[in-house]
Protein backbone atom coordinates (compact mmCIF):
# COMPACT_ATOMS: atom_id res chain seq x y z
CA UNK A 1 0.00 0.00 0.00
CA UNK A 2 1.22 3.49 -0.82
CA UNK A 3 0.87 6.28 1.70
CA UNK A 4 0.56 9.93 0.74
CA UNK A 5 2.85 11.27 3.45
CA UNK A 6 6.09 10.46 5.20
CA UNK A 7 4.08 10.19 8.42
CA UNK A 8 1.92 7.47 6.87
CA UNK A 9 4.98 5.53 5.73
CA UNK A 10 6.58 5.92 9.16
CA UNK A 11 3.47 4.75 11.00
CA UNK A 12 3.20 1.65 8.83
CA UNK A 13 6.91 0.95 9.25
CA UNK A 14 6.81 1.44 13.03
CA UNK A 15 3.81 -0.88 13.31
CA UNK A 16 5.60 -3.50 11.21
CA UNK A 17 8.71 -3.17 13.38
CA UNK A 18 6.82 -4.15 16.52
CA UNK A 19 5.20 -1.00 17.87
CA UNK A 20 1.42 -1.30 18.06
CA UNK A 21 -1.16 0.97 16.43
CA UNK A 22 -1.26 3.81 18.98
CA UNK A 23 2.51 3.82 19.43
CA UNK A 24 3.18 3.79 15.69
CA UNK A 25 0.83 6.64 14.80
CA UNK A 26 1.77 8.94 17.69
CA UNK A 27 5.49 8.38 17.11
CA UNK A 28 5.20 9.00 13.36
CA UNK A 29 3.15 12.20 13.74
CA UNK A 30 5.28 13.70 16.47
CA UNK A 31 8.51 12.91 14.65
CA UNK A 32 7.09 14.38 11.45
CA UNK A 33 5.60 17.55 12.92
CA UNK A 34 7.02 18.08 16.39
CA UNK A 35 10.12 17.71 18.47
CA UNK A 36 12.51 15.45 16.56
CA UNK A 37 14.43 14.69 19.75
CA UNK A 38 11.37 13.06 21.33
CA UNK A 39 12.30 9.40 20.97
CA UNK A 40 10.01 7.92 23.62
CA UNK A 41 6.59 9.36 22.79
CA UNK A 42 5.32 5.87 22.03
CA UNK A 43 5.51 5.19 25.78
CA UNK A 44 2.60 7.60 26.33
CA UNK A 45 0.56 5.62 23.79
CA UNK A 46 1.35 2.08 24.99
CA UNK A 47 -1.82 1.52 27.06
CA UNK A 48 -4.03 2.45 24.08
CA UNK A 49 -2.92 -0.44 21.87
CA UNK A 50 -5.48 -3.02 20.83
CA UNK A 51 -8.45 -0.85 21.78
CA UNK A 52 -7.20 0.02 25.30
CA UNK A 53 -4.95 -2.54 26.90
CA UNK A 54 -5.49 -5.27 24.29
CA UNK A 55 -9.16 -5.56 25.23
CA UNK A 56 -10.18 -4.82 21.63
CA UNK A 57 -12.82 -2.58 23.17
CA UNK A 58 -13.21 1.16 23.02
CA UNK A 59 -11.39 3.34 20.51
CA UNK A 60 -9.04 2.06 17.82
CA UNK A 61 -5.45 2.47 18.98
CA UNK A 62 -4.41 4.14 15.73
CA UNK A 63 -7.02 6.85 16.26
CA UNK A 64 -5.92 7.18 19.90
CA UNK A 65 -2.33 7.56 18.69
CA UNK A 66 -3.38 10.37 16.38
CA UNK A 67 -5.15 12.11 19.24
CA UNK A 68 -2.03 11.74 21.40
CA UNK A 69 -0.03 13.33 18.58
CA UNK A 70 -2.48 16.25 18.41
CA UNK A 71 -2.26 16.71 22.17
CA UNK A 72 1.51 16.68 22.09
CA UNK A 73 1.64 19.26 19.30
CA UNK A 74 -1.26 21.52 20.29
CA UNK A 75 -2.27 20.62 23.85
CA UNK A 76 -2.53 23.19 26.60
CA UNK A 77 0.29 23.89 28.98
CA UNK A 78 -1.83 26.09 31.28
CA UNK A 79 -5.46 25.62 32.36
CA UNK A 80 -6.46 29.08 31.16
CA UNK A 81 -5.08 28.45 27.66
CA UNK A 82 -7.30 27.99 24.63
CA UNK A 83 -7.66 24.45 23.30
CA UNK A 84 -9.73 25.22 20.21
CA UNK A 85 -7.07 24.14 17.71
CA UNK A 86 -6.48 20.78 19.41
CA UNK A 87 -10.20 20.09 19.62
CA UNK A 88 -10.78 21.11 16.00
CA UNK A 89 -8.00 18.82 14.75
CA UNK A 90 -9.28 15.96 16.93
CA UNK A 91 -12.84 16.39 15.65
CA UNK A 92 -11.61 16.48 12.04
CA UNK A 93 -9.55 13.33 12.50
CA UNK A 94 -12.45 11.50 14.15
CA UNK A 95 -14.84 12.56 11.37
CA UNK A 96 -12.45 11.43 8.63
CA UNK A 97 -11.83 8.16 10.47
CA UNK A 98 -15.57 7.45 10.67
CA UNK A 99 -16.10 8.35 7.01
CA UNK A 100 -13.33 5.95 6.02
CA UNK A 101 -13.91 3.09 8.49
CA UNK A 102 -17.54 3.63 9.65
CA UNK A 103 -16.66 3.13 13.34
CA UNK A 104 -14.01 4.07 15.88
CA UNK A 105 -14.40 0.84 17.87
CA UNK A 106 -11.45 -1.55 17.76
CA UNK A 107 -13.65 -4.65 18.07
CA UNK A 108 -15.89 -3.61 15.17
CA UNK A 109 -12.88 -2.93 12.98
CA UNK A 110 -11.29 -6.28 13.82
CA UNK A 111 -14.53 -8.11 13.01
CA UNK A 112 -14.76 -6.30 9.68
CA UNK A 113 -11.13 -7.15 8.85
CA UNK A 114 -11.60 -10.82 9.66
CA UNK A 115 -8.59 -13.08 10.15
CA UNK A 116 -5.37 -11.17 9.56
CA UNK A 117 -1.93 -12.34 8.62
CA UNK A 118 0.47 -10.63 11.05
CA UNK A 119 -2.12 -7.87 11.79
CA UNK A 120 -1.53 -6.42 8.31
CA UNK A 121 -4.94 -4.67 8.12
CA UNK A 122 -4.21 -2.92 11.41
CA UNK A 123 -0.73 -1.96 10.25
CA UNK A 124 -2.15 -0.49 7.05
CA UNK A 125 -4.85 1.32 9.03
CA UNK A 126 -2.11 2.90 11.18
CA UNK A 127 -0.48 4.32 8.06
CA UNK A 128 -3.82 5.59 6.79
CA UNK A 129 -4.59 7.36 10.08
CA UNK A 130 -1.19 9.05 10.07
CA UNK A 131 -1.88 10.14 6.48
CA UNK A 132 -5.26 11.55 7.54
CA UNK A 133 -3.74 13.56 10.35
CA UNK A 134 -0.81 14.71 8.24
CA UNK A 135 -3.31 15.98 5.66
CA UNK A 136 -5.20 17.88 8.37
CA UNK A 137 -2.02 19.45 9.69
CA UNK A 138 -0.76 20.35 6.22
CA UNK A 139 -4.11 21.75 5.08
CA UNK A 140 -4.19 24.14 8.00
CA UNK A 141 -0.49 24.90 7.86
CA UNK A 142 -0.43 23.69 11.45
CA UNK A 143 2.52 21.36 11.13
CA UNK A 144 5.72 22.64 12.69
CA UNK A 145 7.79 21.44 9.74
CA UNK A 146 5.84 23.17 6.98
Amino acid sequence: MQYRTAAGEKAFSYHCSGFHCAEAVSKAIIESYGDHTSKTIQQVATAFGGGVGRTNQEMCGALAGGLIGIGFLYGRTRPESDWDIASQFAAQLRTQFIIRFETTCCDSLLKRFGPQNDMMCCKQLSGEVADMLADILQATKGGANL
